[in-house]
């Protein structure tokens, strides 16, 4: 653009001296020879090397490093600007990113993905823009990378867990599981035989082995079962900060049953709405364990009304045995307060349930603001309401024998994880 404009300045005065005109002439066709030669030394985009590495299991709401490596089979070093295209769900902290390259060299050109959603989506191909070695023309291009992008719950909180549990930091750190000797199925130890010893509980080989009699002890099993429960009907599809309560019910709900899988409990898992979306029965493992997860990277929520009385139904026909319930869900109107007030405390009945709702900060502040004009004194009013409708239906399910946990979305994995470790501890 430089060197056309100043070629304008001698065509401008061609009226005048009938030699600019030619000058102006050969001003534009050196700038023209000047593009070309610089587009012909310029690669083509397509024949840069461009590979994309991401975690192939990103996690919603946190940030995912993705990397754009780059390899340089030229001679000459390249200065590229590389454009990723991310699924529309992806919020990204850049979308353009130069990157020098040396010749014969590689470079890596990251940034960070944050998805909104969960669910499986696909990353598109790579922009690529090429500068030339003149600095005259830009030359870009794609370069294919077409890959899927599976958003999970957050499993990085999963990581952070790991971590803390090395350096003796985690929710239950310090805590050991108690064994009680009995006429479990567990081994135990083995000891000496005592005269009034079951000689059923003799163990033949080591007997054989020491040359005197031997007892092998048992523990009492005290493995249990965990049932999750998620409600995905209307009452979880508002948001709190970028994510709807789901999500975050979601997110805990994953790092609830890594937590019982290691612990050696069996972790099931039901989502339900209007009607049941997913159901796995409680099993043992790590298999379980990724199982679920990707159960919980399918539910989504929806904005029909849950029916708590037939998704408990549904579990109590298939679910028999005693378990911990641990059910995510909310309470706004009193309809629903009552619906889910008789359908858990008939579940209650044979089994231990915790009830984990999600405070709304919000919902707080707008029922202790001091009104300053008649829509806020509406709003004053109207928060309290639903605070009070709140406050009485908890007390009723306390009351029914019904565990609640009522906090805000960033408490809210530690305060579950936390209830489960205490009643585990206190084998109710």
């Amino acid at each position: 653009m430089a060197l056309f404009l100043a070629a304008a300045v001698p065509l401008a005065m061609a009226d005048l001296v009938p030699g600019f005109g030619a000058l102006a002439l050969v001003g534009v066709v050196a700038a023209m020879a000047l593009a070309a030669i610089d587009l012909r030394a310029t690669p083509r985009p397509d024949a840069v090397t461009v590979e994309r590495i991401a975690d192939p299991q990103l996690s919603i709401g946190a940030r995912n490093r993705v990397t754009l490596h780059v390899r340089n089979p030229f001679a000459r070093p390249l200065r590229l600007t590389l454009r990723d295209t991310v699924p529309d769900s992806f919020d990204v902290d850049r979308r353009a990113i130069a990157l020098p390259v040396a010749s014969g060299g590689e470079g890596d050109a990251t940034y960070a993905a944050r998805p909104r959603f969960r669910g499986s989506f696909r990353f598109g191909a790579v922009h690529v823009r090429l500068r030339g070695p003149l600095d005259l023309i830009e030359r870009q291009g794609r370069v294919p990378a077409d890959a899927p992008a599976n958003v999970y719950p957050d499993l990085q909180e999963i990581r952070r867990y790991e971590v803390s549990l090395r350096r003796g930091l985690a929710y239950d750190a310090g805590q050991r599981r108690a064994r009680i000797p009995g006429a479990g199925s567990l081994f135990e130890r083995l000891r000496e035989y005592q005269p009034d010893d079951d000689p059923r509980s003799i163990s033949w080989t080591a007997t054989a082995r020491r040359g005197r009699p031997i007892a092998v002890e048992y523990e009492t099993e005290r493995q249990q079962r965990l049932l999750v429960l998620l409600d995905a009907g209307r009452m979880m599809a508002s948001t709190l900060g970028t994510l709807t309560k789901l999500d975050h019910a979601v997110n805990t709900a994953l790092m609830l049953a890594y937590v019982g899988a290691a612990k050696g409990d069996e972790v099931g898992l039901l989502g339900f709405a209007d009607d049941v979306r997913s159901y796995l029965p409680p099993r043992r493992g790590r298999g379980q364990f990724l199982r679920i997860t990707e159960e919980l990277r399918r539910i989504a929520v929806t904005t029909t009304e849950s029916d708590y009385r037939s998704a408990f139904e549904f579990l109590r026909a298939r679910a028999a045995r005693r378990a911990l319930i641990v059910l995510f869900t909310d309470l706004v109107d009193e309809e629903a307060s009552r619906s889910l007030v008789a359908a858990v405390t008939r579940l209650a009945g044979n089994n231990l349930v915790l009830c984990c709702l999600l405070a709304d900060p919000e919902l707080a502040e707008v029922a202790a603001r001091v009104p300053d004009s008649t829509v806020a004194l509406y709003e004053r009013v109207v928060a309290r309401e639903i605070r009070d409708a709140r406050a009485k239906a908890l007390a009723t399910l306390r009351r029914r024998g019904v565990h609640t946990i009522d906090v805000p979305s960033d408490r809210l994995t530690v305060a579950t994880i936390q209830r489960y470790i205490e009643l585990k501890k206190r084998f109710l």
